[in-house]
């Protein structure tokens, strides 16, 4: 690996830490070829996440600026020097450029969309800023060359959408609803209750009724695990398990995201990978033991 690029990933992995998401916790599973590969795909997502909540800033312009440096990145014209690093994981793991772009269109959609009319339409936004993220993240972990696309996207899926519905209340405060317009109507939940915090008689039911939906979509999305190599079983067991228990924290109390931000306690987040690292399981039997790692 030549000077510039190892300073390359270093930055990635630096920009990352700073971050000082829990996320960054899991890489932990990964060997350190691996982990650092890791750090140049987070660093991507979480700078085009940045741009799109920088106040003050012609966020639109910024985002077609960095599509516009990914796409000479991979030309190799360098305006980033995060962007080597991630150029050279794209190469070396395979990962196609349509995920990375995707992502950005996602984000770009929230700077003038702040509502959904139906299931299909937020599908597809949870689709561009979670599930292409996760799908740009296999080739890194190990998947087999056939791997089931759709538990995958499941999964991506069931993380954004545990997401929305632990920030009803945040995104509420900015104007946004998240939750698709046909279930609000479904249950008779006007969107003044939720812009104000006030709870309505349908919400209880709402609330259950997405949070059922996620929960198929968390069964969907186990599925992945039998086509992951065993360094990629652990990432994706400790994420399964943070969000899905986030989900359940949701489900005792559904009300309580009216009024805050629902999080996992940092005793229980401790408690969770703790499980997965002391696994009764040896890692050698996790998962296939010959999927295909690119």
């Amino acid at each position: 690996m030549t000077d510039n690029l190892s300073a390359s990933y270093d930055q990635c992995r630096h920009f990352s830490k700073q971050s000082g998401s829990n996320f960054l916790l899991s890489f932990w599973f990964l060997p350190r070829e691996k982990r650092q590969a890791m750090y140049a795909l987070y660093a991507f997502f979480r700078h085009t996440d940045d741009l799109a909540d920088e106040d003050g800033a012609d966020q639109a312009a910024q985002l077609k600026s960095w599509r516009d440096q990914f796409r000479s990145a991979m030309q190799g014209d360098f305006a980033d020097s995060r962007l080597p690093a991630l150029v050279d994981t794209i190469r070396r793991y395979e990962i196609p450029e349509k995920y990375f772009l995707e992502s950005i269109e996602g984000v770009e959609s929230d700077l003038s969309r702040t509502r959904f009319t139906d299931f299909d339409e937020l599908h597809h936004y949870c689709y561009q800023v979670a599930s292409a993220i996760g799908l740009s993240c296999l080739p890194v972990w190990g998947v087999r060359p056939n791997f089931d696309r759709e538990a995958a996207i499941a999964a991506g899926v069931a993380f954004q959408l545990t997401n929305i519905l632990r920030d009803i209340h945040e995104d509420a405060l900015r104007g946004r609803i998240y939750v698709p317009l046909d279930d609000l109507n479904r249950f008779d939940v006007p969107e003044e209750s939720l812009l104000n915090g006030q709870l309505s008689p349908g919400f209880e039911p709402l609330m259950r009724f997405e949070i059922e939906r996620a929960e198929k979509l968390f069964t969907k999305a186990k599925d992945l695990r039998n086509d992951l190599h065993p360094d990629g079983c652990r990432i994706f067991d400790a994420m399964m398990e943070t969000y899905h228990d986030l989900l359940k924290q949701i489900a005792r109390s559904p009300e309580d995201v009216l009024r805050r931000k629902i999080q996992v306690g940092s005793w229980r987040k401790v408690k969770l990978f703790a499980r997965l690292v002391m696994s009764r399981m040896p890692l050698g039997t996790r998962g296939p033991q010959k999927a295909e790692v690119p």
